[in-house]
C-alpha cells in the first residue's frame, strides 16, 4: 500500500490557510483549512479532486477556513458526478443496458433521486448515522452515488444553509458532519475509538477550546420559544411538538437545540439532493398564490400554457392556474439563530494494521497450490495439495502497524494548553504509528515555548510547520502573475508585478524560547509531499525551485514584442497624442479602475472572478462586485501601508447579483475593512440586531464610520444570517436595498431601503440626503433590473464632480441601463462572449462584446471597459468578429414566458451558480488553437454614430489599473498584446512537443496508427482470398454441374467423390488463407 500527504496551500496573500491532500491510492482525503482560493490553487497546481468525497475542515468556522467551501463543492460534485460509473463499469453494464450515452442518461436520471435521506436508510435496513452512499439497481448491477461528506465544528451546517439563496445543485448528496467539546464528552472513554472510520483510514477528532474559555451551550433555557422545524419550513404536519405547542408545552433546551439542527439539515438536504425541477408546474387556486408570482393557464383548443393575467379591475376569479412548485430550500425564510463558535478542530488520522508480506517460499515448502495463493493472501484458510489446514500466519510475515498523521490547528497560544494536556497523546491506539504532525498556526504561535517543549516530547515525529510568519508569501497563481508580468513589460503605467516575497518574513523559533534545543521541523511550501507508506520517506517537489522565478519569465519574454512595447510607448508619450487627449474635457481624469477580478463563473488560472475598484479623488473608494479570493487580490496589487488606505477610504461595495462568483469575497473585504477602521476588538454580534426596530440612519452614520452594501435583498439576508457564524463586522455596515427603477420613473433617483425605513440620496428629508452623500461620497445613485436573474441589476453612480461611472454586472443589453446611464464618463461592461457564440449569450443571459461595444455607443459614454470574460479565453478573448452584430435591447422585465421570468424560490438562475459559474463546458472546453486580439480596436467596432470618435475601448485583464484620463493610451498596446500572445502560443506548443508525456502520448498514437494500418492490411487481404475462394468454388461447381449432365452414369460416383474432394480442399485454402 502506498500513501502520502501533499500540501496544495499555505498561507499567503491569496490563501488564508494551510490545505492538504491525503492520497491513499483508490481514494483522496482533503484536510485543512477551505479558504477562499483554494479550488483555483487546484487549478493552477493541476490537482485532481475527482476521487475526493471526504472533507475534514481544521480551525474553527469561519470564513478565512471556510470561504471557499461552496465552491469546493460545486467542483468537487461535478468531477464525482463525472466519475460515477468507471469505464470497466460501463464495459461491464454495456451489454445489458445499451451504450454509454444511454448509461449516462440513466445515471443522470438516477442522480436524481433521494435515497441517501435518512428514512430511506432507515428503510433499507442501514444506519443513518454512517456516511452513506447512494445506490440504484439496473438488473443484476449496482451504481453507486457518492456522498460528499464534510467534517468540522459547530456551525458548518448553518454556514452551509446560509448559501440556499445561490446554491442549487441536484443529485449530489451532502452531508455535514459536526464536531464540538460536548460530543467528545459524550464518547470519552479509557481506549477512544475513532470518531470516524472507512475501509482505508481511522479519524480521531479532537475539538479544542481556548484555556481561558469555556464551553457555553448555544441556547439559553430562558429564551423565548423559537419557531418550530415545522413552522420554519411552512409545513402543517401533526408531530409532537406541534401538539405540544397547541397547549403551551415549554420547550427544553435540548428540544429547541435539535429543532433548529433539524431545520438546517433540511435545508442543505434540499440544496444538494432535491427532486425539484424547474419545468414542473402545478395547479394551484389563484387566491392562494403571492403576487407577482408568474402563472400560466392551458389553452385547451391550441394545447400550450399562456400566461394568465389578473383582470384590470383587480378581481381574483375562483380559478385554479399553473404555477412553479415553490424550491424546498426556498421555504425556509430564516434560519434560526446561532452564536460564534470559538472550538478549533484537529484531526489525529491513521491506516489499519498493515498485513504482512506474502512468503512465496514458505506456501512452496507447504506445497501449496497458487491458484489459492490469493485467498491465502486475503486471510482464508486453504488446503495444501496433501490435505493439510494452512492459515494465513503460517505464510505471512508479521504484520506491523499502520502509519498516520495528525493536521493540528491552533489559532492562538490560548489553545496551546488544551491541546498538549489531550488524553489521546498516550492513548496507544492512537498514537501507536504515528509519524507527522502538520502544524497549522495562527501568529506568533511557532515561537511558544509550550509549542517547542511539546514538539521536544515527541521528537520522534516529523514536525511540518504552517503559519503566516513563517510560510513566504510567494506567488500561488503563477499563470496569472507571469501574464502581468509580461503585460508589465509592455505597458509598466498600468501593469504591475504582484507583490510577493519568497523569504520567510521572521524567524519561526526563538532562540529565548528554545531551551532544550532546536526540536527539529520542516517548513512547508507548496507541493511539499510527505510519504507515510510502505514507509516514511521525505519526497522532493517536482521543481527544486518551488516558486515562480520571475526573472526567468522576464527573460523570455521575445525580444520583437519589446521592441513593439517600446514603440508603443514613444507613440503613447508623443506631444501630438498628449495634445489632443488632453483636450478630451473628461471630469475626475485622475480617478482609478482596478480590475481584480475579470473573468465568469468559475476562477481560473488567468482570471479571478468579477470585483472592480474605483477610486475618486476627494469622494472615496469603491468595489463593484466582490467575488471569492478579492481580498487576496486586494493584497497582491497594494502593500500594506497603500492597502490600509485602500481600506480606510472604501466607502461602499455594490453588488450586482447573487451568484456566488460575484459576492463570496464580500466578507473577507468587511472584515478587512473593520479591521482597518474599527480595531481587532471583537465584539459577540447580538443576535437580535437584524430583527430590532430600525435606528435613524443620519444619527447612525453620525455615531461611527460605516461601510454601505447596496445589493439585493437575498444578499442583505444572508449577510444577515452569517453574522451569527462570525462576527466579520456586521454591525458596522449600512446594508441598503436598492430597488430598480421602473419605465415610468424619470430616471433620477432609485427607491432604497434600510430596516424598513426610506433612505436615499434624493429623498424629501435634505438631513438624509446631506448625510448619505457625507457617509459615502456619493451624489446619486440609479439602479436597474437587466436580464440576468432575479434581481440582477446595472447601477450608474454620480459624483459630485461630473464624473458617472456605470457597471453593468451580469446581462444581455439594456435599453433601460442605457437610459440611466446616458452620457457616463466610463462604463464597465460584462463582455463573456465573442460575437460567433451569440446564442450561448443569448441562452446564458450574458453579452457579447458587439453588443457591449453597442451599449456604450447607446449610451454616449466616453471610456468603455470590457471584462467578465468567458473562462475559455484563457488569455485574451476572441475580438476578431466584433461588429457584425446588430445590437438588439432585450429588456424582458415585463415578460411573463416561463422560459424567462424567473422567481427566487423556483430559478436555479437565481440561487444556483453552478449553471453558469461552474459550468463545465467554460471549464473544459478551451480551444486547441489560442484566441487572437485584432490589431486595432477602432476598425472592430459597430457602426458609426454620434459619439462614436469619442469612445475608447480597453480590454481588462487582472490587475489592470487605469486612469480614466489614460483609458485611451490603453489602444496602442493592442498590437503588442496581441504579437506576444502569438509567439506565446507557438512556444507553447513547442514545448508541449519535447515534454515526456506528450513524447510518450505521440508514440502511443503512432503505434495505434501503424497497428490500424497493419490490422486493415490483413483484413484487406483477408477479403481477397475469401473472394478468389468464392470465384473458385463458382468455376469449378459449374464445370462440375456441366460434366454431370453431360458424362454417363457411371461416372457419377466419381464426380461426387471429386467433388467432396474439392469442398475439402476448399475449406484447407479458408482456414489457411484465415477463413
Amino acid at each position: 500500500m502506498h500513501s502520502y500527504i501533499q500540501l496544495l496551500s499555505t498561507p499567503t496573500a491569496d490563501t488564508t490557510g494551510t490545505a492538504l491532500i491525503f492520497d491513499v491510492g483508490k481514494q483522496r482525503y482533503l484536510f485543512g483549512n477551505v479558504h477562499e482560493g483554494l479550488q483555483r490553487t487546484c487549478i493552477q497546481r493541476n490537482s485532481k479532486l475527482s476521487k475526493t468525497t471526504e472533507v475534514f475542515i481544521s480551525g474553527k468556522t469561519e470564513w478565512k477556513n471556510v470561504g471557499g467551501l461552496f465552491g469546493l463543492i460545486l467542483t468537487l460534485a461535478d468531477a464525482n458526478a463525472a466519475a460515477i460509473m468507471s469505464d470497466a463499469e460501463i464495459a461491464r453494464i454495456k451489454k445489458d443496458f445499451g451504450t454509454p450515452k444511454q448509461i449516462a442518461a440513466r445515471a443522470e436520471n438516477l442522480a436524481r433521486q433521494e435515497a441517501t435521506k435518512k428514512q430511506a436508510l432507515i428503510q433499507a435496513g442501514l444506519d443513518p448515522d454512517e456516511p452513506a452512499s447512494t445506490t440504484e439497481k439496473f438488473g443484476k448491477h449496482q451504481l453507486t452515488l457518492p456522498t460528499l461528506t464534510v467534517h468540522g465544528g459547530e456551525n458548518l451546517t448553518h454556514t452551509v444553509a446560509t448559501g440556499r439563496r445561490f446554491i442549487f445543485r441536484k443529485g449530489m448528496p451532502v452531508e455535514i458532519i459536526e464536531h464540538s467539546e460536548a460530543r467528545e464528552q459524550e464518547l470519552a472513554n479509557d481506549d477512544r475509538d475513532p470518531d470516524w472510520t472507512d475501509d482505508s483510514i481511522q479519524v480521531w477528532k479532537l475539538a479544542i477550546e481556548p484555556a481561558a474559555e469555556s464551553h457555553v451551550s448555544d441556547v439559553n433555557p430562558e429564551a423565548p420559544r423559537k419557531r418550530s422545524f415545522d413552522e420554519f419550513v411552512g409545513i402543517d404536519l401533526p408531530s409532537p411538538r406541534n401538539e405540544a405547542a397547541s397547549i403551551n408545552h415549554s420547550y427544553t433546551a435540548e428540544d429547541l437545540k435539535r429543532s433548529d439542527e433539524e431545520t438546517r439539515k433540511f435545508v442543505v438536504t434540499e440544496m444538494f439532493n432535491s427532486k425539484w425541477r424547474l419545468d414542473a408546474l402545478v395547479e394551484t387556486p389563484l387566491s392562494e398564490i403571492k403576487s407577482p408570482t408568474p402563472t400560466w393557464t392551458r389553452n385547451r383548443d391550441k394545447n400550450k400554457l399562456e400566461p394568465f393575467y389578473l383582470p384590470k379591475d383587480g378581481s381574483v376569479p375562483d380559478i385554479k392556474v399553473l404555477v412553479r412548485r415553490p424550491w424546498p430550500g426556498a421555504l425556509v425564510e430564516r434560519l434560526p439563530v446561532t452564536k460564534p463558535s470559538k472550538t478549533a478542530m484537529s484531526y489525529i488520522v491513521r491506516h489499519y494494521p498493515q498485513k504482512g508480506k506474502f512468503n512465496p517460499q514458505k506456501a512452496r515448502a507447504l506445497n501449496v497450490d497458487r491458484l489459492v495463493w490469493s485467498a491465502l493472501q486475503n486471510g482464508a484458510t486453504v488446503k495444501s495439495q496433501d490435505g493439510v489446514d494452512v492459515t494465513p500466519d503460517m505464510i505471512l510475515e508479521p504484520s506491523r502497524i499502520g502509519g498516520g498523521f495528525a493536521v493540528v490547528d491552533l489559532p492562538t497560544e490560548n489553545y496551546l494548553t488544551n491541546l498538549v494536556n489531550r488524553p489521546e497523546w498516550k492513548m496507544s491506539r492512537v498514537m501507536d504509528g504515528l509519524q507527522a504532525i502538520i502544524w497549522n498556526l495562527g501568529p506568533g504561535v511557532a515561537g511558544s515555548p509550550d509549542l517547542q517543549a511539546f514538539m521536544q516530547q515527541h521528537r520522534e515525529l516529523q514536525h511540518v510547520i504552517s503559519a503566516p510568519d513563517i510560510s513566504p508569501n510567494y506567488i500561488t497563481f503563477d499563470s496569472t502573475a507571469a501574464l502581468v508580468i509580461r503585460l508589465n513589460q509592455i505597458d509598466p503605467e498600468r501593469y504591475q508585478i504582484p507583490i510577493h516575497s519568497n523569504i520567510s518574513p521572521t524567524a519561526p523559533l526563538s532562540e529565548k524560547s528554545s531551551g532544550q534545543g532546536d526540536p527539529g521541523y520542516l517548513q512547508a511550501i507548496r507541493d511539499f509531499k510527505l510519504q507515510l507508506e510502505p514507509q516514511l520517506q521525505i519526497q522532493e517537489p517536482p521543481t527544486k525551485q518551488p516558486f515562480l522565478d520571475t526573472r526567468k519569465v522576464l527573460s523570455l519574454t521575445p525580444k520583437s514584442v519589446l521592441e513593439l512595447a517600446q514603440s508603443a510607448r514613444d507613440e503613447a508619450a508623443s506631444s501630438r497624442l498628449m495634445e489632443r487627449l488632453a483636450g478630451q474635457n473628461l471630469p475626475s481624469q485622475d480617478a482609478e479602475v482596478i480590475c481584480l477580478g475579470t473573468g465568469s463563473s468559475a476562477p481560473s488560472k488567468y482570471r479571478n472572478v468579477s470585483a472592480t475598484l474605483l477610486r475618486v479623488p476627494g469622494c472615496g473608494s469603491y468595489l463593484f462586485d466582490c467575488g471569492e479570493g478579492t481580498l487576496g487580490q486586494l493584497r497582491r496589487f497594494y502593500d500594506p501601508t497603500e492597502l490600509k488606505g485602500v481600506l480606510g477610504d472604501l466607502k461602499a461595495i455594490w453588488i450586482s447579483h447573487m451568484h456566488a462568483d460575484h459576492h463570496l469575497g464580500t466578507t473577507s473585504v468587511i472584515n478587512a475593512w473593520r479591521e482597518v477602521n474599527h480595531g481587532l476588538d471583537r465584539q459577540t454580534v447580538d443576535p437580535g440586531l437584524p430583527h430590532r426596530k430600525p435606528t435613524n440612519l443620519v444619527e447612525a452614520v453620525k455615531q461611527e464610520k460605516k461601510l454601505f452594501i447596496f445589493a439585493g435583498p437575498e444578499m442583505i439576508r444572508w449577510l444577515e444570517e452569517y453574522s451569527s457564524v462570525e462576527d466579520y463586522g456586521y454591525d458596522k455596515l449600512v446594508a441598503i436595498r436598492a430597488h430598480s427603477i421602473t419605465k415610468t420613473n424619470p430616471a433620477r433617483f432609485s427607491y432604497m431601503e434600510w430596516r424598513g425605513s426610506h433612505v436615499g440620496f434624493c429623498t424629501l428629508d435634505p438631513h438624509m440626503n446631506r448625510a448619505m452623500r457625507e457617509a459615502t461620497g456619493i451624489e446619486n445613485l440609479i439602479s436597474c433590473h437587466v436580464d440576468h436573474c432575479r434581481d440582477a441589476q446595472a447601477v450608474t453612480v454620480r459624483f459630485h464632480t461630473g464624473f458617472i461611472f456605470s457597471y453593468s454586472g451580469d446581462c444581455r443589453p439594456s435599453q433601460e441601463f442605457v437610459r440611466i446611464g446616458k452620457g457616463s464618463t466610463v462604463l464597465v461592461h460584462e463582455a463573456t462572449f465573442d460575437d460567433d457564440m451569440q446564442d450561448d449569450a443569448k441562452a446564458k443571459k450574458h453579452s457579447t462584446m458587439s453588443e457591449a461595444i453597442g451599449v456604450a455607443s447607446a449610451m454616449q459614454a466616453k471610456r468603455l471597459i470590457l471584462t467578465h470574460f468567458s473562462q475559455r479565453y484563457q488569455k485574451l478573448p476572441n475580438l476578431a468578429a466584433l461588429g457584425k452584430t446588430a445590437i438588439q435591447f432585450d429588456d424582458a422585465a415585463a415578460s411573463n414566458d416561463p422560459a424567462k421570468e424567473t422567481d427566487v424560490s423556483t430559478d436555479p438562475e437565481a440561487i444556483d451558480h453552478s449553471t453558469e459559474s461552474y459550468d463545465q463546458d467554460t471549464i473544459t472546453a478551451i480551444p486547441s488553437k489560442g484566441p487572437s486580439l485584432p490589431l486595432s480596436l477602432a476598425g472592430a467596432s459597430p457602426p458609426p454614430s454620434p459619439n462614436q470618435h469619442q469612445l475608447k475601448v480597453a480590454i481588462a485583464f487582472d490587475f489592470l489599473r487605469v486612469r480614466v484620463g489614460d483609458i485611451a493610451y490603453t489602444e496602442k498596446f493592442t498590437p503588442v498584446q496581441q504579437r506576444l500572445f502569438d509567439l506565446l502560443e507557438q512556444d507553447e506548443k513547442a514545448k508541449a512537443k519535447d515534454k515526456p508525456g506528450e513524447i510518450a502520448r505521440r508514440k502511443k498514437e503512432e503505434q495505434k496508427a501503424m497497428k490500424r494500418e497493419v490490422y486493415g492490411k490483413i483484413l484487406r487481404e483477408k477479403e481477397e482470398a475469401k473472394a478468389t475462394q468464392r470465384d473458385r468454388f463458382r468455376i469449378r461447381r459449374i464445370n462440375t454441374d456441366a460434366q454431370r449432365e453431360g458424362g454417363k452414369d457411371e461416372d457419377v460416383t466419381k464426380d461426387m467423390g471429386s467433388r467432396k474432394e474439392m469442398e475439402r480442399d476448399g475449406e484447407e485454402d479458408l482456414v489457411e488463407s484465415g477463413g
